[in-house]
């Protein structure tokens, strides 16, 4: 039985792809690198921007670090509250809640920006708990579910992640959670995408997912 459902913050909870990428820009611009296409530049919403910057650039992982703490001085300023709601997202949180689940976030986001982000747009109440990154960014997506599962005070097998991308649905199997993909973030486009990951359900809008539930 489901007792606990955890849910990715970028292109799960929130879409902040403006306010990301602008601070992208900022930071490549900052450090003279070449333009990239949108789809690279999309690819920085959710993972840790240094692993993006060492894949596409062949940074060295210091250089990488060095880039993402510019990143992380000039996201705050402003481009973090660019982001929105997903439509339904209120309602099926307020009625997961209702439902009697335990609810939690587990994001690669920096835990102090997300906890920030989440009190500006008015979803922090809905959460028992929030996990993300350490300033390090040394953790894994599997490292922050295990920590949210833990806090949570459920089982693995007990826990459903909802998440966008490749790397939530990894981090939900190695921290051995059920795995719920949406279609409508930044990084699954198809439910066939999603099915190799043997999902407890698909989701193309955030209503869809109270609707396994009920």
């Amino acid at each position: 039985m489901i007792r606990s459902i955890i849910f990715d913050l970028d292109g799960t909870l929130l879409d902040t792809s403006v306010g990301v990428l602008s601070s992208v820009q900022k930071m490549i611009e900052h450090f003279g690198l070449h333009n990239l296409d949108d789809d690279d530049m999309r690819s920085f919403i959710g993972p840790p921007i240094n692993k993006n910057l060492e894949r596409l650039y062949g940074m060295a992982p210091d250089k990488a670090m060095e880039a993402m703490s510019y990143f992380r001085e000039e996201y705050p300023k402003g481009d973090i509250f660019r982001a929105e709601h997903y439509e339904g997202m209120d309602e099926l949180l307020y009625s997961l809640k209702d439902l009697g689940f335990k609810v939690g976030v587990s994001t690669y986001k920096r835990e102090d920006m997300a906890k920030t982000l989440l009190e500006e747009k008015g979803l922090a109440k809905y959460f028992d708990v929030i996990h993300g990154s350490n300033a390090a960014s040394d953790m894994t997506k599997a490292d922050i579910v295990n920590l949210t599962i833990r806090d949570l005070g459920y089982e693995p097998d007990e826990t459903v992640m909802v998440g966008d991308s490749d790397n939530d649905a990894i981090g939900a199997e190695e921290a051995g959670a059920l795995f719920i993909g949406v279609t409508y973030g930044f990084g699954f486009n198809t439910p066939e995408e999603i099915e190799q990951y043997d999902p407890f359900g698909i989701a193309e809008s955030p209503l869809d997912i109270l609707d396994l539930f009920c």
